[in-house]
């Protein structure tokens, strides 16, 4: 009879045992399973606040007065202008034709008619001469080659005719009548120089042509001599 009351004892020792053994373990099972949903939760939490932070949030910034920086505006559509009547249209997209200038067609009317008078009265065209030369007899010779007798003369640093001083190394010629700017061409023992006309003279009887040093000097020319010249 005690046998049995010992094992009775033993038996219900083992089961409250286990049992408690038991409860810890749920007790531990429980407490493991809430702390990783804690630790979860934190760091789902601080993932997110960290993207909110990151992510750019708009905000409204209301306008100073007077202050039009970053304020967008409207630009008014380009509209098109009528022209008034009588109006002359621009010309090639730069400004206006001025009240009274002629057109393109009444200057081309207007050199053909000249160009036609001159062919009819058989001239050649007037050559303009600087301020102060004055008018020049026409210089009209005939086609080829003339001799006539030339001179030579050095007024270096005095004013020609046609404007500026005489230079020691100027090529160039004095005639009477010649247009300033006409190109003359001589020819003397062999040697052939074209000059412009720069200059008025010579005023001896008898010579046509007053050569400046530079040219006497190619031509070798020795300062007084008959000359071919032409046109």
């Amino acid at each position: 009879m005690q046998r049995l009351r010992q094992s009775r004892r033993s038996a219900l020792l083992g089961a409250v045992v286990a049992a408690v053994v038991c409860a810890a373990a749920a007790a531990a099972a429980l407490l493991l399973l809430a702390n990783r949903g804690v630790v979860a939760s934190v760091t789902t939490r601080i993932v997110d606040d960290t993207y909110a932070r990151l992510r750019p949030h708009p905000r409204v910034i209301e306008p100073v007065a007077g202050d039009v920086a970053g304020v967008a505006t409207q630009v008014a559509s380009p509209q098109a202008v009528e022209p008034r009547a009588g109006a002359v249209a621009p010309q090639g997209g730069r400004g206006s034709a001025s009240p009274g200038a002629p057109s393109d067609a009444e200057v081309r009317r207007e050199l053909a008619q000249v160009q036609r008078e001159q062919r009819a009265a058989k001239v050649a065209p007037a050559f303009q001469n600087p301020v102060g030369v004055g008018p020049v007899a026409p210089f009209q010779p005939a086609a080829g080659w003339h001799t006539s007798v030339a001179s030579v003369y050095t007024d270096y640093g005095k004013p020609i005719a046609c404007g500026g001083v005489l230079a020691p190394n100027q090529l160039g010629v004095a005639h009477k009548t010649a247009p300033c700017g006409a190109l003359i061409t001589f020819r003397y023992n062999g040697r052939v120089v074209r000059v412009p006309v720069i200059d008025r003279g010579p005023y001896i009887a008898g010579r046509e042509w007053d050569l400046t040093g530079a040219t006497a000097q190619l031509l070798g020319f020795p300062g007084l001599d008959f000359i071919e010249w032409s046109v």
